[in-house]
């Protein structure tokens, strides 16, 4: 009697296994997602969620979700209202007593970051933006600028023991009033015409970032070649 019903634990044991893949096949597939800018070019979610929180204090929402025949779900995004826009002048002093001109600049691609002491968000950011303003440190045709809101005495004290590879610039709530954003950080690249290529808040997609940098650099030599 035991052997039978062991015998027959077994039998059903097996036919549950067999059955398994059966079970399998029947959940559903999650739905493949593809993500787009405004000009329908496939980007990555990163970019998305950065492109998303570039103006994170707007009303309405720059995303929209649609999904097509084949189940897939597709996000496209609108590009910063900023982007496209002439950069407004400026004429500031950095923390070394030298002025920086918006005019003088001209020709030059502008990578700018608004951050302050103590943004958690803005600390996080420094080690990453050190290293990517490193790689363009021989290339004088780029200009790293970093604006915070504390005084210049306090970001030398704070640059004595924090590597953070831009130039500097304090009290800049004037600039910050100029470029009209709400919260920090903030990253934005001027392209060498003086129009605002690349407008975001913090930043997930690095390598978008790097790209926006060389290409536009790109696009100088090709044009002073001609």
């Amino acid at each position: 009697m035991l052997r039978l019903e062991a015998k027959l634990i077994l039998m059903c044991a097996v036919a549950l296994l067999a059955a398994l893949p059966t079970f399998a096949q029947l959940e559903p597939s999650k739905p493949k997602e593809i993500f787009l800018d405004a000009n329908g070019n496939r980007i990555s979610n990163n970019e998305f969620v950065d492109l998303r929180l570039a103006n994170s204090t707007d009303k309405t929402d720059p995303a929209t979700r649609t999904i097509l025949d084949d189940g897939t779900v597709e996000f496209r995004i609108a590009s910063p209202r900023q982007e496209g826009t002439a950069a407004p002048a400026f004429d500031v002093p950095d923390i070394d007593a030298k002025w920086v001109n918006s005019e003088e600049l001209k020709g030059k691609v502008v990578v700018m970051n608004f951050w302050f002491i103590g943004c958690v968000g803005c600390m996080d950011e420094i080690p990453k933006l050190s290293t990517l303003a490193d790689k363009f440190r021989d290339n004088k045709d780029v200009v790293f600028l970093a604006v915070a809101t504390n005084t210049p005495q306090d970001l030398r004290t704070f640059l004595r023991g924090n590597k953070f590879n831009y130039r500097h610039i304090g009290q800049g709530t004037t600039l910050v009033n100029l470029f009209k954003f709400n919260g920090y950080p903030k990253n934005i690249v001027i392209g060498r015409d003086g129009k605002i290529i690349y407008w975001r808040s913090g930043i997930h997609a690095w390598d978008k970032f790097e790209s926006v940098i060389q290409q536009a650099l790109d696009d100088g030599s090709k044009n002073s070649a001609l």
